[in-house]
């Protein structure tokens, strides 16, 4: 079962997750792609793993010498290596977030082999995929799948909020007797 978070690039989608994540306590295993920003510009992405909450840099502004790249971004191969490698083994039971599933993973690059695992196993999953690139993420990767979409520019916050919580939080198990 999965949940597609979409919506525009800078429309909240990560700091929705991340506030719902650490406001409410939920038990998730997965990571966050966070903006780094100085003097107003996105200068890299640092990903948070969760649930240890350890951050690392993921990629950079700033041209380097990689095999990882998009027109925008330089991705450090040693932190995706690690990355995908730390995921290798994902818990059962414990929901995973995956932020974001961009150009990189549309092209079987990136954290790719973490994504497949997760299809594989039919792990409850909340993905983050951006508008521009969902009609090819479902019509390529979610043909034989269970989910759901949920689009921030289609509606209101709370909704999303609603929608997420109730993916992530296990249904309670009172005793009505």
């Amino acid at each position: 079962m999965m949940l597609i978070l979409t919506g525009e690039k800078g429309c909240g989608k990560t700091f929705l997750i991340r506030d719902l994540v650490f406001a409410h306590n939920i038990r998730v295993q997965g990571f966050l792609s966070l903006k780094e920003i100085t003097d107003g510009e996105v200068t890299g992405i640092s990903l948070l793993i969760l649930p240890k909450q350890k951050m690392f840099p993921l990629a950079t502004t700033s041209p380097i010498k990689t095999t990882e790249k998009t027109s925008r971004f330089y991705f450090y191969p040693k932190i995706i290596h690690l990355v995908n490698r730390h995921f290798h083994h994902i818990k059962k039971g414990l929901p995973f977030v995956f932020d974001e599933f961009g150009f990189l993973e549309m092209y079987q690059k990136g954290h790719f082999p973490i994504f497949e695992n997760l299809i594989q196993n039919r792990h409850k999953t909340l993905m983050i995929v951006r508008r521009n690139l969902l009609d090819d993420f479902l019509s390529s990767y979610c043909r034989d799948i269970n989910f759901s979409v949920v689009d921030m520019g289609k509606c209101d916050r709370q909704y999303a909020q609603n929608s997420i919580l109730a993916f992530l939080n296990p249904p309670s198990n009172t005793n009505h007797g």
